[in-house]
């Protein structure tokens, strides 16, 4: 019985393995174990078919102990950091030249118009937008967190700053002419602010236009302080770092959009009676702002943390509370506690310190203003809108324009004089409104 099992299983395996692909298979007393490469006739679709008899004449599969490995001749992935880092894209507001920002020949520094610094990020801007507010404020927290925590006295070590003064352009300050040279394909149609960073130009972005007693405005979009907050110093400062934290943020930003408007109609509107609608406009917003900050608990508008959504708030809140209460008589509520502590907290941060601080001695020697300290010069800056009469503002300056003096805020006191004394002979050769 053994031996006819024996020839059994023989007379079972040489069939699968005697095939026309393989050849025939020499005896098992002939074959040697080097001669036996497993790897060129191992099938799993026949072993699968074989019995558990016939499977047990197949030798184990595997590489025979005295065959070496044969070495792959596929080259490794390359890893993450072999990988050749693309180039960044390019801004769609073009890049400075070395010459246009002065920094082609360093000897001509203090001859010919120059930023600040060759390396440093740079913001050209005016110190009483406050749509340029919102990027200066966010450059200050970076500075703030650079430095430990506190402002340090003097330069700034993250960025620079460059003075722009527009009503006089004509006349061609060190900004202005910056500004012109360092525009898209040599234009001057860059609009405040603006930063360079890396060569690179980036302009804030404007939203939608909103209809303000007849003007079309355009109000920030938020674009420029998001790149800042990305690309200099510490990267997402000023945005929380969960997702529904983001949300959040992004959420009070777009509720309080009309804030910017609503203090512009407020402002430039003529007519007594409409003034009336756009101040309960204005509180019905200041309202919902103040019942916004109740949903965290913390000094801020998302909490704790001091985010994108409380600088862009801030500028505008500070001119309801210093431009409309002089020339409007609009004041926020003290019942809107929330909204009354929120602005005591964001005003004694170091960056809206020194961001609101009284004019240095650049500002003064750069734009058409005489008043130094922070509200009065706030309040000089609103004047001619506040009257009606930018358009007269803005033609004195193109004529007799000079930084440090307010051509302006002169010719309206001669007229007030000669008003006065009119009034006083009782001249009937003058209408007096």
């Amino acid at each position: 019985m053994d031996g006819g099992s024996s020839s059994a299983q023989d007379d079972l395996a040489r069939p699968l393995l005697s095939t026309p692909e393989f050849g025939p298979t020499p005896p098992e007393a002939e074959r040697e174990p080097s001669e036996i490469n497993l790897d060129d006739f191992y099938d799993a679709r026949s072993i699968m078919t074989l019995s558990t008899t016939t499977r047990s004449v197949i030798p184990s599969v595997g590489p025979s102990p005295e065959r070496s490995p044969v070495a792959s001749t596929k080259p490794p992935p390359p890893s993450q950091s072999d990988k050749p880092k693309p180039p960044p894209s390019p801004s769609f507001y073009g890049k400075a030249s070395a010459l246009s920002t002065g920094m082609l020949f360093p000897s001509s520094r203090g001859v010919v118009d120059a930023l600040p610094h060759p390396t440093k990020p740079c913001l050209l801007f005016a110190d009483h937008d406050p749509l340029a507010a919102v990027s200066h404020i966010c450059l200050l927290e970076k500075e703030v967190e650079n430095s430990g925590g506190a402002l340090p006295c003097g330069e700034t070590s993250l960025f620079t700053v460059v003075h722009v003064c527009e009503p006089l352009a004509l006349h061609a300050d060190s900004g202005t002419r910056l500004l012109r040279k360092i525009g898209k394909r040599g234009t001057s149609s860059l609009e405040l602010p603006v930063l360079l960073n890396e060569g690179s130009v980036f302009q804030e972005g404007r939203g939608p236009d909103v209809n303000v007693n007849g003007k079309w405005l355009s109000f920030s979009s938020c674009l420029l302080p998001e790149y800042i907050d990305d690309e200099i110093g510490k990267k997402n400062l000023l945005r929380p770092v969960d997702a529904v934290g983001l949300y959040n943020m992004k959420l009070f930003i777009q509720r309080h959009s009309m804030l910017p408007a609503l203090f512009h109609n407020l402002l430039l509107e003529p007519s007594f009676e409409r003034r009336t609608d756009h101040s309960r406009r204005l509180l019905d917003l200041l309202k919902q702002i103040n019942t916004d900050m109740q949903a965290f608990e913390g000094p801020y508008l998302c909490g704790n943390q001091f985010t994108l959504a409380d600088i862009y708030l801030f500028p505008v809140i500070e001119r309801i509370v210093v431009v409309l209460s002089a020339y409007r008589g609009f004041w926020i509520p003290p019942a809107l506690h929330n909204l009354v502590n929120w602005y005591d907290a964001v005003s004694e941060r170091p960056s809206v310190r020194v961001a609101t601080s009284n004019r240095t001695l650049e500002s003064q020697n750069t734009y058409c203003y005489e008043r130094i300290h922070r509200n009065e010069y706030l309040i000089e800056v609103y004047e001619p809108y506040a009257r009606g009469e930018e358009q007269l503002f803005a033609e004195l300056n193109e004529r007799k324009g000079c930084p440090g003096v307010n051509v302006y805020r002169q010719e309206v006191e001669e007229d007030m004089r000669d008003r006065r004394m009119c009034e006083a002979k009782n001249c009937r050769t003058c209408v007096i409104s």
